[in-house]
């Protein structure tokens, strides 16, 4: 019977590299104090016999297991996939490493959260999402801190970073009047979504104040570049001159429904605005007038907060709010 070779060890490697179990462990340890000759004795040796630490029971000792949880909204949307590979290389270069939960319209965001604490982690990232909260409650007995990214809910307990949405809204209704705009199609997702309603009744204000221009369709419910495109049967008899949407990819969707089911010219038949600013937006033939999100600030502002929070639990949540900003591209025309 072929005898099973036994595993290596800390102890085999601090035995060869002249050194205690505890400096092998410091060694890999994440901005331990080691000096670097000693560090080098220890790679060497655990190069040769083929060393890698346990991480699972490092974390029984340092009661961190330096994994972060990611909760993302809308998975299909480019901006978000785009923001996900950004969150992970920033985590990385803090020596953490990201659990990535889903979420859609059918999904259970509180479930998601207890998943992610059966795993443990540091902390956790939500992006258009909102907890209950007995969920952030159980999080606070845990010593998990949350950061909110995307929109504020300063009635919880957790930190925010935020767009302020007010804003866009108001911004987008004063740029489509100055063009000359007077006819409009409002489109969003989820109708119960903050950052929606926000930018909708923002929009609105702007056009009683100015008693100028109509929300002639006010569509909720589509999300991706199909729902755009099968949405332009009923725009095109609504005879809107700009659609406005909640994300770049409806966009694109409504502007290949008006190009190639309808014959439409963009903007001169119908104009069209995104949101998020996604690389598609500029190519080719798109040139998408849409609203740029500060992207990166939002990511740093909330791996900072939650880093903090993990270093001292102590620290009351911060807010931050954001600004953003419109791209005019070709889309839309002085008219």
């Amino acid at each position: 019977m072929i005898k099973k070779k036994s595993r290596t060890t800390s102890f085999n490697v601090a035995e060869l590299a002249g050194v205690s179990r505890s400096t092998v462990s410091r060694t890999f340890t994440p901005n331990a104090c080691v000096s670097s000759e000693t560090r080098k004795k220890v790679i060497v040796a655990a190069d040769k016999l083929g060393y890698r630490p346990n991480v699972m029971a490092r974390s029984l000792v340092t009661q961190k297991t330096q994994l972060i949880g990611l909760i993302i909204a809308d998975w299909h949307n480019p901006f978000y996939a785009s923001t996900l590979n950004s969150y992970s290389e920033k985590l990385q270069k803090e020596n953490y490493q990201t659990i990535l939960a889903t979420i859609n319209k059918n999904s259970d965001i509180n479930a998601s959260i207890e998943f992610l604490l059966q795993y443990q982690v540091d902390g956790i990232i939500m992006l258009s999402a909102l907890p209950s909260r007995a969920i952030v409650t159980a999080c606070n007995k845990k010593n998990t801190p949350l950061v909110l990214v995307g929109f504020s809910a300063k009635r919880i307990s957790v930190c925010n970073v935020s767009i302020d949405h007010n804003a866009i809204g108001e911004s987008l209704a004063n740029f489509a009047l100055d063009l000359g705009y007077r006819r409009f199609v409002l489109i969003r997702g989820d109708k119960k979504f903050k950052a929606g309603v926000q930018r909708t009744k923002a929009f609105s204000k702007v056009l009683e104040k100015e008693h100028k221009g109509e929300i002639v369709a006010d569509l909720t419910g589509l999300l991706g570049h199909d729902e755009g495109r099968n949405a332009m049967a009923d725009i095109v008899k609504i005879k809107p001159e700009l659609v406005i949407c909640s994300s770049d990819l409806t966009a694109l969707g409504i502007m290949d429904g008006a190009r190639v089911d309808y014959n439409l010219e963009i903007p001169k038949d119908i104009a069209v605005i995104g949101f998020g600013d996604t690389p598609m937006s500029s190519w080719g033939m798109n040139r998408l007038t849409t609203v740029q999100l500060p992207r990166e600030d939002l990511i740093d502002e909330s791996i900072d907060c939650l880093l903090k929070r993990i270093y001292d639990p102590q620290l009351p949540p911060k807010s931050t709010d954001l600004q953003a900003v419109i791209v005019p591209r070709d889309t839309t025309r002085q008219i």
